[in-house]
């Protein structure tokens, strides 16, 4: 329980961070340089600040994030546990979630965790209202599949994830009974 206090803390605070960074001068900066970076040159943003700016700040966020998965998580270091499945699940979580978008991290990082479990729980159950026996190999091959076809979608309808499902839905129910 300790170690769960600590990392949602650290989670907390590098949220808090992040979130201002980016309602900033310099969140501005980076914004103009990803939607268009000659015309953020031409109004006087320095395009090479700007993007060694976000990389070293990303790049410190996620070595904090990997400093707490294997030390505080794993108990030690080990390199088979940082495997190229670790870092598709990441980027499946960012992508997920909506690129650009730090809410939509959460929403990702929280997706990838619970959908397995859900597939999980529920396939058996589909399989036996059914009446019909499911294998474990069934069930990690769906999630595979589920998992493919997300991204996919994801990637072609909705790129920027569910963040902005989010943010529309939030619109939506703030002026439900009178859309007008």
């Amino acid at each position: 329980m300790q170690k769960y206090i600590f990392c949602l803390s650290v989670l907390v605070v590098f949220g808090l961070l992040a979130k201002n960074l980016v309602r900033g001068a310099i969140g501005r900066e980076w914004m103009a340089i990803r939607d268009m970076d000659v015309a953020a040159a031409v109004i006087g943003i320095r395009p090479m600040y700007a993007k060694l700016s976000a990389f070293a700040v990303s790049s410190f966020i996620v070595g904090v994030a990997g400093a707490l998965w294997g030390f505080v998580h794993l108990g030690a270091w080990e390199p088979a546990a940082f495997s190229v499945n670790r870092s598709f699940s990441l980027l499946f979580m960012v992508i997920i979630g909506g690129l650009g978008s730090i809410m939509g991290s959460f929403f990702g990082a929280a997706f990838i965790v619970v959908l397995p479990i859900f597939l999980n729980q529920t396939i058996p159950l589909l399989g036996s209202l059914l009446g019909f026996e499911v294998s474990t190999a069934f069930i990690s091959h769906a999630e595979y599949m589920v998992f493919g076809a997300l991204i996919v979608w994801f990637l072609i309808v909705e790129p920027h994830g569910l963040a902005r499902l989010w943010s529309l839905g939030k619109q939506k129910l703030r002026v439900w009974p009178f859309p007008h």
